[in-house]
């Protein structure tokens, strides 16, 4: 098994599992100071399997690149209910897969609901960040990874649902708890997202981490779009 996971931008990846390739929130509008152009971008993506979306915010979702992708790849797209609304005006129903978890009562474990693809299982939990957000676990063979997305709250996450994780895609949001989940999950690997240039920049000097968290847990990567993480 060989997986390779590079960024796209943003919170954007293309996750590469043997001859699975998984698209997740890559194709999306730029937004100066927050998110530079997808890398690469929707019109030269000649392969994919699956593409997901957690939500329909600008920076994380652009209908007519995900249409375009999914046109001329034939890749199933999922996501919740706002997403797939959006593309159900510009791309075939038959390759949408509304993923709409309920809503969990305050203070309980979010609810997730499982779809089986033809080379993955996705779980999608309805997590926190504005209307109809999803977290992703994909699981291909020989690999499992969770995008947590835009996700504000991180521990109302069910670990015994995640179980062992060889990645995890994780922003290093305030208030999230994300410093403590990633050491309750206990990744392989993780993969810190939704970094503009100038965190990137401050990452490079040692400076970002140091001024937002008080620790740093093991297995960190830092990846600038374009740039790619092999698993061997």
């Amino acid at each position: 098994m060989r997986a390779e996971i590079t960024l796209v931008g943003n919170g954007g990846f293309r996750i590469a599992v043997d001859q699975i390739r998984i698209f997740i929130d890559a194709f999306y509008r730029p937004i100066p100071g927050v998110a530079d152009a997808p890398s690469p971008s929707a019109s030269i993506v000649t392969c994919a399997d699956l593409i997901l979306v957690t939500h329909a915010h600008g920076d994380h979702f652009n209908a007519n690149a995900v249409a375009e992708v999914a046109g001329h790849t034939q890749a199933p797209v999922a996501g919740p209910k706002t997403v797939i609304a959006a593309l159900r005006k510009i791309m075939p129903a038959e390759r949408l897969v509304e993923l709409e978890p309920e809503v969990s009562a305050e203070n309980t474990l979010v609810a997730f609901i499982k779809h089986k693809f033809p080379s993955v299982t996705v779980t999608a939990f309805r997590t926190f960040h504005g209307r109809e957000h999803n977290s992703y676990l994909v699981e291909a063979p020989g690999f499992r990874f969770f995008h947590d997305g835009d996700n504000e709250n991180t521990r109302r996450l069910d670990g015994a649902v995640l179980g062992q994780l060889d990645a995890l895609l994780i922003g290093p949001w305030q208030g999230s708890g994300w410093v403590k989940c990633i050491e309750r999950l206990a990744p392989r690997r993780y993969f810190l997202m939704h970094l503009t240039d100038d965190e990137l920049a401050q990452h490079a000097q040692n400076r970002f981490l140091p001024d937002i968290c008080d620790h740093v847990p093991e297995g960190l990567v830092v990846l600038r779009p374009g740039e790619s993480y092999i698993f061997g």
